[in-house]
């Protein structure tokens, strides 16, 4: 008798594991509606803080607030132009990740440099 026995295997699933981050439904089954919407929210709030800061005469703050328009518009155009649904989805989560990283290192480059 052996160890294992066939039936002692783990049988795959045909469902994909929905604990997978890559398997959320935002991610799969959206229209990308979702991420433009959340996206102008994320725009929005943004702009709302690092536009304030461009009087201080910094210029990265007028530069991280172009870039977050630009990244929005970007994710607009990949809506409407990439038809492969997972590759519209990956790509609009990436744009979303980008307005959110370019918005913060703005305000924190915008706050190090008010220091010296």
């Amino acid at each position: 008798m052996s160890a294992h026995n066939a039936g002692d295997r783990p049988r795959k699933r045909n469902t994909a594991d929905p604990t997978k981050m890559a398997n959320q439904p935002a991610l799969r089954t959206s229209s990308g509606a979702i991420w433009l919407i959340v996206g102008a929210v994320l725009t929005v709030i943004c702009l709302l803080v690092i536009v304030p800061l461009i009087q201080f005469g910094n210029p990265v703050t007028l530069v991280g607030a172009v870039l977050v328009v630009v990244l929005y518009i970007a994710m607009i155009v990949v809506r409407l132009t990439i038809t492969a649904r997972v590759t519209r989805l990956r790509v609009l989560a990436v744009l979303f990740g980008l307005i959110a990283l370019i918005g913060l290192l703005t305000v924190l480059i915008d706050a190090f440099a008010g220091w010296r």
